[in-house]
C-alpha cells in the first residue's frame, strides 16, 4: 500500500519543478551606445560597460557583447557551476574587442626634430601602437625588469636608455618627467595618427572567488602588466575557468595566465600570438587544458630566452595537458616545463611545434617530473628538439623530429643539477630525420644513483648524407668525455639496444610528415600501454606492431573522439575548434534548468522545504 503523503509530495514536486521552470536563465547584452543605467536584459537596452555586467550576472546567465572596442579591466569575482557556469560571449559573429590601451592625444614637438612628447603621463606603458603597428620601447621597460634573474642574467635588454636615443618607429617614457616620448617612422606628427598606449595590469582578471566563467569569441589587445609586476598576462584565469575561440594579442608579457594555483582552467581553439614574452604562462597551475590553440611569433620584446619566454611555459609544480596546438615562430621554447615536479602527470599530446628558435628548443622538460610527450611533430626547431632535462620519469614516444639546428635533435642530460636526478626515462618509436644540428641523439651514461634507468630503442635516425650522430658519455662531473658513433649499429652495440633503425622514412610530405605504406617505420615499433591513437586521431596498431613516429600508416579514425595520443584524455585534431559543454541550455541562451538541476532543487527541497526551495530558485 502507498503510503498516503507520497501522492501529495509527488504532486508538490511537480509544481516546484514547473516553478523552476519559470525562472530561465538570464541573458544581458552590453553595447558601446548602452547605458549603465539600462536592466541590460534586453538588445534594445544594453549595458555600456562589460563590468556592469559582470556584476549583475550569476550562474547560469549569458553575457553579450557586440560589436565595439571597450577600454576598461574587467574584474571578475563570482561563481558558476559545471552545469550553470556564467558565459561572456560574442553575439553572433560580431567581433567584441578588450584593449588595455588609450588612445592618446595632444602631443606636443619637442626641440629635438621628430620627436613629440605627452605630458603628465603616469603609466610606464609597455606598448605603443600608432595606426595598429607596434612601436620599438627605448630604456629598460620598467623598474621590475630592472633587477637580475635568480641565475644572474638580465631579463631583457633595453635598446637604448632615454629620449635620446629615440629612433624612427620608437616610444620612451621618463617617470621622473611623467612624459612619454614618440618618434613615428617618418617623423611626423602623432597627431594626425591613432595612437594607441597600452595602461592596464590586466584586461581580464578572475579572482580567487571565481569559477566556471566561460569566456568565448572575444578579442583582447594591449595589456601592459610590466607597468604594475614581473610577468603577468592580457588574462587571467580562475579554477574550472574557460577561454574558447578568443583572439588575444600584442599584451605585453604573456596573452594568458592559466591562474596561480588555480585548479582546472582551460584554453581551447585560441589565438594566442605576438605577444611581449609568451603565449601562455602557469604558475603552479593545477590540472590545466591547452587544446587546439595557435600559439605562435611570441616574444616580440625579446626577453632573455633563459628565463622566460617563447610560446607556453608551465611553471613551479604546474601540470596539465597541451595536445592538438600549433606552437611555431616564438623566439624561445615551444614548450617548457621548469621545475614541473608535483607528483601529477604532465602530457604534451599531438602539437605542431615548429620554427621555435633564438637558442630555445621544441620541447623542453626541465627539473620536471611525470612527463608524456607523446606523438608531436617537432620540426625546424632551434639548438634542441626535446629536451629532458634533469627529470625523472619522462616518456619520449610517437615523436617525429625533424630538421632540428645547432645542438641536438632528442637530449637527454642537464645533469648535474643541484638537488635533482635523472631517472626512468624512455626514448621509444621516435622519427629523428633531416638534422643539422651536431647530434641526432644525446644522451648520459648512467651512473647508479642520480642518472637511472635510461631506455632508448625501436627509434628511427636518418640524415641524408648517410652518417648519424649519435652521443652517449659521462656528465658535466665527467667532463661531458663522451663518444659520438655516425651509425646506429654502432651506437646499440655500445648501448646494448637492438631494435632501433638507420633508414629513410619515406615521408610522402616534408611538411606533413606522413610515412609511406612501404616505410621502414611500419610496425616497426613497440606497443606502449595508453598510446591508443595517433597524431590524427587515427586508432593506435593498425598491423603487427604499432608504427614508429607520430603517424599510424593506414590506420582508420578512433572509436574514441580525439587527436589525442595517450589514451588518458581525447584532443581536437590539431587546428580545429573545441566544443565546450554549457550544461543544460537552450539555443541561444548560457544557462537554463534542466532536468538535471530540476531534480538537484528536489533534492533540496526535501531538505529545506518546497517554500524556501522555490524562494531560491527565484531569489538566483
Amino acid at each position: 500500500m502507498v503510503a498516503p503523503h507520497i501522492p501529495r509530495l509527488i504532486r508538490s514536486a511537480s509544481l516546484l519543478l514547473a516553478a523552476i521552470a519559470g525562472v530561465p536563465a538570464m541573458d544581458y547584452f552590453v553595447a558601446p551606445a548602452g547605458n549603465d543605467g539600462n536592466t541590460g536584459r534586453s538588445i534594445t537596452l544594453p549595458f555600456a560597460t562589460v563590468q556592469r555586467a559582470v556584476n549583475a550576472a550569476v550562474a547560469g546567465d549569458t553575457i553579450y557583447l557586440r560589436a565595439g572596442t571597450w577600454r576598461e579591466a574587467v574584474i571578475v569575482t563570482k561563481a558558476g557551476t559545471a552545469a550553470a557556469p556564467i558565459v561572456i560571449a560574442a553575439y553572433g559573429s560580431e567581433k567584441p574587442m578588450m584593449k588595455g590601451s588609450l588612445v592618446v592625444t595632444g602631443w606636443t614637438a619637442t626641440a629635438t626634430a621628430g620627436a613629440w612628447k605627452k605630458t603628465g603621463w603616469s603609466v610606464a606603458s609597455q606598448q605603443v601602437f600608432v595606426d595598429g603597428s607596434s612601436f620599438q620601447q627605448i630604456g629598460i621597460p620598467s623598474t621590475f625588469y630592472s633587477a637580475p634573474t635568480i641565475d644572474g642574467t638580465s631579463m631583457i635588454t633595453p635598446i637604448g636608455s632615454g629620449p635620446a636615443d629615440l629612433t624612427a618607429g620608437s616610444f620612451c617614457y621618463v617617470a621622473a618627467e611623467r612624459a612619454l616620448y614618440l618618434r613615428l617612422r617618418d617623423g611626423g606628427d602623432p597627431n594626425a595618427h591613432s595612437v594607441e598606449v597600452s595602461v592596464l595590469r590586466r584586461i581580464l582578471f578572475m579572482d580567487t572567488s571565481s569559477s566556471h566563467i566561460v569566456v568565448r569569441g572575444l578579442t583582447f589587445r594591449h595589456s601592459s602588466a610590466g607597468a604594475f609586476e614581473v610577468g603577468g598576462a592580457g588574462v587571467e584565469l580562475g579554477n574550472s575557468c574557460t577561454l574558447d575561440r578568443c583572439d588575444i594579442q600584442w599584451c605585453d608579457f604573456a596573452a594568458v595566465n592559466m591562474g596561480y594555483q588555480r585548479t582546472g582552467s582551460r584554453v581551447t581553439a585560441c589565438i594566442l600570438s605576438n605577444n611581449g614574452d609568451s603565449g601562455v604562462t602557469a604558475p603552479d597551475s593545477r590540472a590545466f587544458e591547452i587544446r587546439g590553440c595557435t600559439v605562435a611569433d611570441n616574444n616580440n620584446r625579446k626577453f632573455n630566452v633563459l628565463w622566460h619566454a617563447g610560446g607556453i611555459k608551465a611553471t613551479s609544480n604546474a601540470w596539465g595537458i597541451i595536445a592538438g596546438c600549433t606552437i611555431t615562430g616564438n623566439r624561445g621554447v615551444g614548450v617548457w616545463f621548469d621545475h614541473a615536479a608535483s607528483g601529477n602527470q604532465s602530457v604534451v599530446s599531438a602539437n605542431r611545434i615548429e620554427r621555435n628558435y633564438a637558442n630555445g628548443a621544441g620541447i623542453m622538460f626541465e627539473a620536471s617530473a611525470n612527463g608524456m610527450l607523446v606523438g608531436n611533430l617537432v620540426v625546424d626547431n632551434d639548438r634542441r628538439g626535446i629536451y629532458v632535462s634533469a627529470s625523472d620519469n619522462v616518456s619520449v614516444w610517437h615523436n617525429v623530429v625533424r630538421g632540428t639546428k645547432t645542438q641536438s635533435a632528442i637530449d637527454i642530460s642537464g645533469m648535474p643539477r643541484a638537488g635533482k636526478t635523472l631517472r626512468h626515462v624512455e626514448v621509444m618509436n621516435n622519427i629523428v630525420a633531416d638534422s643539422t644540428c651536431q647530434d641526432d641523439l644525446i644522451m648520459v651514461k648512467e651512473n647508479g644513483t642520480d642518472i637511472v634507468d635510461l631506455r632508448c630503442d625501436y627509434n628511427l635516425f636518418y640524415r641524408t648524407g648517410g652518417a648519424v650522430s649519435l652521443w652517449w658519455g659521462l656528465d658535466g662531473r665527467g667532463g661531458w668525455a663522451g663518444t659520438r658513433y655516425s651509425t646506429v649499429a654502432s651506437w646499440q652495440t655500445a648501448f646494448g639496444a637492438t631494435h632501433s633503425r638507420q633508414a629513410d622514412p619515406k615521408f610522402t610530405s616534408i611538411t606533413l610528415l606522413i610515412p609511406s605504406a612501404d616505410s621502414p617505420v611500419v610496425n616497426a615499433g613497440l606497443t606502449r600501454s595508453g598510446v591508443t591513437t595517433d597524431y590524427a586521431g587515427n586508432a593506435r596498431v593498425a598491423g603487427a606492431s604499432c608504427d614508429i613516429g607520430a603517424f599510424e600508416v593506414g590506420s582508420v579514425p578512433a572509436t574514441t573522439s580525439g587527436g589525442s595520443a595517450t589514451g588518458g584524455s581525447s584532443s581536437p585534431t590539431p587546428g580545429t575548434s573545441s566544443m565546450i559543454s554549457e550544461g543544460a541550455t537552450s539555443s541561444g541562451s548560457g544557462g537554463g534548468c534542466g532536468l538535471g538541476s530540476g531534480m538537484a532543487l528536489l533534492a533540496l527541497a526535501l531538505t529545506i522545504g518546497f517554500k524556501n526551495a522555490l524562494s531560491w530558485a527565484r531569489a538566483r
